[in-house]
């Protein structure tokens, strides 16, 4: 699966939750997660764009815990790249399995993030701790396919909700980096 996404600062979230409301965004959960990232023994996710995480999320409904693997970035606008998600039970032996073949811990990135969906599009407020906070849109797209539309719809839709500009490309781990 292809997440075509793009992020973008936002000064208010408050703001923008009610401009969601308004054009009859579904408020989907409310949750908070926490993101511990790897890097490999045989490559460095630095260099290639690439991540590998456990995420544990916790809503009202509970706990989820997950690893995702995420692949470089597809293009020079976007965050748009392959994701790979599997459910796991626990975290620790995971963890464990990781750093046992080499991958090390690098970063713990926590957030609370609030989801909505329009359309097929999903919309995330994120309050990142340490980092500031940010709206994602993402879509997705199935490998192989012209993704280029899902962007125009995903920047078209930042523009009814009055986001112009901020723009990021970088990763929470990355501005993690340089705060």
């Amino acid at each position: 699966m292809i997440e075509v996404e793009v992020k973008a600062h936002a000064n208010d979230l408050a703001v923008i939750e009610n401009k969601l409301n308004n054009l009859g965004a579904f408020r989907k959960n409310e949750e908070y997660q926490e993101d511990i990232y790897f890097n490999a023994p045989h490559r460095d996710f630095a260099q290639t764009d690439e991540a590998l995480r456990i995420r544990k999320s916790r809503d009202n409904t509970g706990e989820k815990i997950f690893i995702t693997y995420k692949g470089a970035k597809m293009d020079k606008v976007s965050k748009t790249r392959k994701e790979i998600e599997v459910d796991v039970g626990d975290p620790l032996k995971v963890a464990n399995i990781f750093e046992s073949l080499g991958f090390r811990p690098v970063a713990i990135v926590k957030k609370n993030r609030v989801s909505y969906t329009f359309d097929e599009l999903i919309i995330t407020l994120d309050e990142v701790q340490g980092v500031g906070s940010f709206v994602e849109i993402e879509k997705e797209a199935e490998e192989g396919e012209d993704f280029q539309g899902a962007l125009e719809e995903i920047f078209g839709f930042y523009k009814k909700i009055g986001i112009k500009e901020g723009f990021e490309r970088r990763s929470y781990l990355e501005l993690m980096r340089i705060h």
